[in-house]
This record gives structure tokens, C-alpha cells and sequence, in this order.
């Protein structure tokens, strides 16, 4: 039987995956700070109850070895922990225990959520510089865990994705922000929407995470995503068309102060190492996710 770990497997990503897991027959320890969050998966389902400060009983609460290790798990992506250096440094100690925890287990191959704020170029003065906290932390963390993988024997690669939606995304990340604003009737507040930007279905970022953990090539970053990103403005007109045509977008009513630098990213490398390839009908993929939007705000 196929074992494999997943930390954050009660958040959107973490959960699709640990579902799809379960699906192909796997034996999966999913690592949650509450057992009660996970519901409604079948299959050789172990909840390990564990947050941060107990990491380091990781092994020893599993007792058995592994073949995979998905480390998903981090807190404060935006916002007040977003921004502070405490969380940020304890997300990297957390991910530094978690590839510890992964040695003591065998584990074949260590996987890192990594993010593409990694490359989000903000204003400094008269220039932009990579110096978002979240997305350095994340840097910083990929950095480690590749060299102890690499000293340790241990295959690793690192996932990143830009904005990931769908069926199942409780959040108020931006794009359930957007779809719940158009689905309401009410005017959008937007940047300028001049930069690249990207939407990527769950069910794509699901089977990139797939193909990179058993085709791709160790040590090797790979975005899953769209390979020709378009601007920010073009999106959001397309998802106004699809689901609310003639809502009214107010582009340009915030600045456009911050982008993601897809230029410094290989969009290419995940087709290039495993032929895979997003494919996710994009009208159907919002159109899902608004239904089902609706149903929640509803209380179904």
C-alpha cells in the first residue's frame, strides 16, 4: 500500500489532493490542526492531529515510513500575519521540521507549496524590488528544504501556483471575492489590471501537483498554471462576461502598485518534464464555481 503525508490537508489545495489520494488507493496521514475538518473522504483516511509546535512528534505519531510527503501546510498568507516576521520564520522552522520528519520517515519524495509571490515585485522608491515577507519566507523555506533534501538523498521539487478557484474554496481570497461581488450585481473596484496575472482550476492544479510528484525531475520548480498568462484586466472582463454580462468594472479605481514577474518563472517546464498540460474549460470552470458559490451563500 502506497502511504503518503499531507500537512494542510483541511485547506483548499491540500484537501483536493488528499481527496484525489484517497481516489487512486493511497494511505493518507493527513496532518490537520483539527480531525472535525475533515469530512465527507473516503478511503484509507489517518488524520493526524498535529499543529507547529508538535511537528517534531511527526514520526512518531505516523510510526510507519512513507513514500510521499506534500508539505502544504503555512499560515498568513496576506494580511497582519502575512506581513509579520514571527509568523513568517515559524512557517520556515515548521517546514524545516517537516523535511526533518520526512528523513526519519524514508520518505522517497519530499514536495513544498511554494508560491508565486516568490516573484512579486513590489515598489521600493523609483524601483521594484522581490520584497514581499510571505513570498521571501516561501523563498527562503524552498531553499532549505532543497539543500537537506539534496544532502539526505531525498528526491524534492517545489509547486507554484498565482491564484487557484473552484468548487470547494471556502476563502476570500480574491477570485471567490470577484465571483461573489459579480454574482451580487455590485460594481468591481479593480486595479488597472495592466500586469500578467492567472487563474488556474482546482482540478488542474490537482493533476500538475500529480504529474510533478511522479514525473518530475528532482530538485526541479515547477508553476502550474496557465503557460501564456494575460492581463489581470482581461481575466476579470472574461469571468464578468461569463457569469454577470454588463456588471460594471471600475478598473483603475486602486493602484496598480505590485505584479508577479512570470518572466523570471520556465511556464513551460511542467509540459516540457511530464506532458502535462492545464486543459480545464475556463467558461465551465467559473461557471461551476459560481453555482456553487451561490448554493453556499444560500446555506447549501
Amino acid at each position: 500500500m502506497r502511504k503518503a503525508i499531507v500537512t494542510g490537508a483541511s485547506g483548499f489545495i491540500g484537501g483536493a489532493l488528499t481527496e484525489r489520494l484517497l481516489a487512486d488507493g493511497w494511505t493518507v496521514y493527513a496532518v490537520v490542526r483539527d480531525a472535525n475538518t475533515l469530512t465527507e473522504l473516503d478511503g484509507d483516511l489517518r488524520p493526524i492531529v498535529c499543529d507547529f509546535a508538535r511537528y517534531d512528534h511527526l514520526a512518531e505519531l505516523i510510526g510507519n515510513d512513507v513514500d510521499w510527503f506534500l508539505h502544504f501546510a503555512w499560515t498568513g498568507v496576506s494580511g497582519e500575519l502575512g506581513r509579520s516576521v514571527k509568523a513568517q520564520t515559524e512557517n520556515v522552522m515548521a517546514a524545516a521540521e517537516a523535511i526533518e520528519q520526512a528523513r526519519r520517515l524514508h520518505t522517497k519524495k519530499f514536495l513544498f507549496a511554494g508560491s508565486s509571490y516568490q516573484y512579486r515585485m513590489e515598489p521600493a522608491g523609483d524601483a521594484y524590488l522581490p520584497k514581499n515577507l510571505y513570498g521571501a519566507a516561501k523563498a527562503g523555506a524552498e531553499r532549505l528544504l532543497w539543500a537537506s533534501a539534496l544532502a539526505d538523498g531525498m528526491a524534492f521539487n517545489t509547486v507554484l501556483f498565482t491564484n487557484v478557484f473552484g468548487v470547494g474554496d471556502r476563502s476570500e481570497r480574491s477570485t471567490n471575492a470577484i465571483l461573489k461581488k459579480l454574482l451580487a450585481g455590485e460594481p468591481l473596484r479593480l486595479i488597472s489590471g495592466e500586469h500578467l496575472h492567472d487563474w488556474t482550476y482546482i482540478d488542474d492544479a490537482v493533476g500538475g501537483v500529480m504529474a510533478v510528484l511522479e514525473k518530475g525531475e528532482p530538485g526541479r520548480e515547477y508553476y502550474i498554471g496557465s503557460r501564456s498568462p494575460v492581463p489581470f484586466r482581461d481575466i476579470v472582463t472574461h469571468v464578468r462576461d461569463v457569469i454577470s454580462p454588463g456588471a460594471e468594472l471600475c478598473f483603475g479605481a486602486y493602484e496598480d502598485d505590485a505584479y508577479i514577474d512570470y518572466s523570471k518563472l520556465d511556464l513551460d517546464a511542467l509540459y516540457r518534464d511530464t506532458g502535462y498540460e492545464c486543459t480545464a474549460d475556463f467558461d465551465e470552470s467559473i461557471r461551476r464555481t459560481a453555482a456553487w458559490l451561490n448554493g453556499e451563500n444560500a446555506g447549501g
